[in-house]
């Protein structure tokens, strides 16, 4: 086969320009994405305000879901500090961004749990039905065994309209346990999480915890 170099030349440059775009694209979405908190029971208390020209452009971090689900954060971190569905027009709007994000997050990153999580709860957030059942079940496929997530998700499930789900509570029992077996300086999410919690949400958390740390579910109630 009869080389030619000039194509090669051509070829090579073309890959190297593509590259350094590649790159510099990477670096900019990365200075410029404001950095999301861990995944806690106050999942957004802290400052929700960063500067408002880099959550407008959410563009820079199109090709990376990790620098997406922090922009998401960003966006959803004034209704998730409320606890509450938006009501104010603007609201409503960073509600339904942050959705978008974090659902085009998981179409580059399906294995980040947290984001899972965020959707789960933006859906589920003064809605009908069980709408955040299946992000939910997600949040624990992806990562069954981490506090941090676990934490957040105990106190999501326990105000699920999907809390009657066998799989969803035998997953929910998992957080609990491991919790309580591997991470009793947590103990206190569970407290919250009960709390929080719907009628029947109370009575499962405390059932579970019944069986597995009698003295501890006593201080529940």
């Amino acid at each position: 086969m009869k080389y030619h170099p000039t194509w090669f030349r051509i070829a090579t440059s073309q890959a190297a320009v593509i590259l350094c775009w590649f790159s510099a694209v990477t670096i900019f979405a990365e200075a410029t994405t404001p950095r999301a908190p861990g995944l806690t029971e106050a999942l957004a208390t802290r400052d929700p305000g960063p500067d408002a020209w880099l959550l407008d452009r959410p563009a820079a971090a199109s090709l990376r879901g990790d620098l997406l689900s922090d922009i998401a954060f960003a966006r959803a971190a004034p209704i998730l500090k409320s606890g509450k569905a938006a009501t104010s027009s603007d609201m409503r709007e960073a509600q339904q961004l942050a959705l978008t994000l974090a659902k085009q997050s998981v179409l580059l990153a399906p294995h980040s749990s947290r984001t899972w999580l965020l959707i789960a709860i933006l859906q589920g957030l003064g809605s009908v039905g069980d709408r955040g059942a299946g992000a939910l079940k997600m949040s624990y496929l992806t990562s069954p065994a981490v506090a941090d997530v676990a934490a957040a998700r105990l106190s999501t499930f326990a105000v699920s309209t999907a809390i009657a789900d066998p799989e969803l509570k035998d997953l929910a029992r998992g957080d609990i346990r491991l919790i309580l077996t591997h991470r009793p300086d947590m103990k206190e999410a569970i407290v919250r999480a009960y709390r929080r919690g719907s009628a029947d949400g109370k009575t499962y958390i405390q059932d579970v915890v019944r069986s597995l740390d009698p003295e501890f579910a006593a201080s529940l109630q």
